[in-house]
């Protein structure tokens, strides 16, 4: 049994006979007829049965077309990945987090993807509404750095790394605060600057209990430089994760509180439904290792294989 055999079985059966599977496949009739006796004869009985009709396949027949097309499909697929390998890569993916992330992520992620690949164009999407899982189920995007979530059942997660919460501010004029208080009582009773549409604000009512109801989020904005901008210009505290702000604080800039028992998540999300190719899986890989690459910032800690 080859594949040769298997794609005039399966032309004879979905075309309802020899002559019109001849005509399709541009194959002489009788060598159409010679390749399915050696094939009866390899499978132990017939395939076909002749009715007024024409051909009708006995059950041996139907469970081989079932098998048959699936193993045909793979092969053209196999094919086609093969030649995709020996090919210098080209076309378009595309890759999606929020904004806090991106600031940091994109560029270095960016650097060593494209260095390799500089016939790919990298498209890279900051965004909270609608959320990198939805843009993920959607199709809009290949990949997604973004928090597990059992409300997308299509998309797998593989965890990268955990991030630990801060609150942080301006150094002047509070330069003393930061040995004073903890990072719980950092956030209360004081104008708050959030990221839009921020999915972790059950999980930090959750840790403050009563104590959330003196939480005062002023302003929301969707950049990450927005957020420090105003910061800066003391219009209120920051809710970030503590890695986002390591520079700002190796520079004197802001100071930061780490706030106890917040953390959260990140996971590379994947659909599940559909396959995301060569330069997906390379595009993941660039994920990981760029990931890797930040696990000496301030607040990261990654999750081994």
């Amino acid at each position: 049994m080859d594949l040769r055999q298997l794609r005039y079985f399966v032309a004879i059966a979905e075309h309802g006979g020899f002559n019109a599977a001849a005509e399709v496949l541009h194959v002489a009739q009788s060598a159409l007829s010679r390749h399915v006796r050696n094939l009866e004869l390899e499978c132990g009985g017939p395939l076909f049965e002749r009715a007024s009709r024409g051909l009708v396949l006995t059950n041996a027949g139907k469970l081989l077309l079932e098998r048959a097309r699936g193993l045909l499909r793979q092969a053209d697929s196999l094919r086609v990945e093969v030649q995709a390998e020996n090919e210098e890569p080209t076309g378009i993916v595309r890759f999606g987090t929020t904004p806090v992330v991106a600031t940091t992520l994109f560029q270095p992620l960016a650097a060593y993807f494209l260095e390799r690949f500089p016939k790919v164009r990298l498209q890279l999407v900051e965004s909270i509404k609608p959320s990198p899982q939805a843009l993920l189920s959607r199709a809009s995007l290949d990949l997604a750095l973004t928090t597990p979530t059992e409300e997308y059942t299509s998309i797998d997660f593989e965890p990268l790394f955990v991030e630990q919460m801060c609150v942080f501010g301006r150094q002047a004029p509070e330069r003393d605060l930061r040995p004073a208080i903890d990072g719980m009582e950092a956030l209360l009773d004081t104008p708050l600057v959030v990221p839009v549409g921020v999915g972790w604000m059950p999980q930090l009512g959750a840790l403050l209990g009563e104590r959330a109801q003196r939480l005062q989020i002023r302003l929301e904005v969707v950049s990450m430089i927005c957020m420090k901008q105003m910061v800066a210009a003391g219009l209120g505290r920051g809710v970030v994760p503590l890695w986002t702000v390591s520079q700002e604080l190796r520079e004197g800039k802001v100071w930061a509180i780490p706030i106890d028992g917040f953390f959260l998540t990140r996971a590379l999300a994947r659909p599940r439904d559909r396959p995301i190719g060569r330069m997906g899986h390379e595009l993941a890989d660039a994920v990981r290792k760029t990931v890797r690459a930040m696990g000496d910032l301030d607040g990261i800690s990654l999750i081994s294989d």
